[in-house]
């Protein structure tokens, strides 16, 4: 894995980099992702994004589906989201899709708390 960002957020230290990374395919994730037990998904450089539900990002990790919209995201473009791992147990595939004419940088997910013991 690589080391922390020294970039956009240098100080929470999430990990944006090209194995973490979600694509408009549904790839495989690097870990299981219902045994961890929480897992963040960022959104960066969104733009074109509504609240009215057409112009939308809809990132989807281990069959959840995140749905970002205009409200969700700062004036950078940049949102945040959580989800809990026992929940992706549909199936161990991170994607993202978007919505009418919305764009996005780059979308990418990690381990929070890392792997569950149970």
């Amino acid at each position: 894995m690589a080391a922390r960002s020294t970039g956009i957020f240098p100080r929470e230290g999430f990990n944006l980099d090209a194995e973490l990374a979600v694509t408009t395919t549904a790839t495989a994730a690097k870990v299981t992702l219902k045994n961890a037990k929480t897992i963040r998904v960022i959104v960066l450089g969104a733009a074109a994004i509504d609240n009215a539900g057409t112009n939308k990002i809809t990132v989807t990790i281990g069959g959840q589906a995140i749905v970002f919209n205009a409200q969700d995201l700062d004036i950078n473009g940049v949102g945040i989201a959580h989800v809990r791992g026992a929940l992706c147990d549909i199936n161990n595939n991170v994607s993202y899709t978007l919505g009418g004419t919305g764009t996005v940088t780059g979308v990418f997910y990690e381990l929070v708390d890392g792997p569950s013991r149970g």
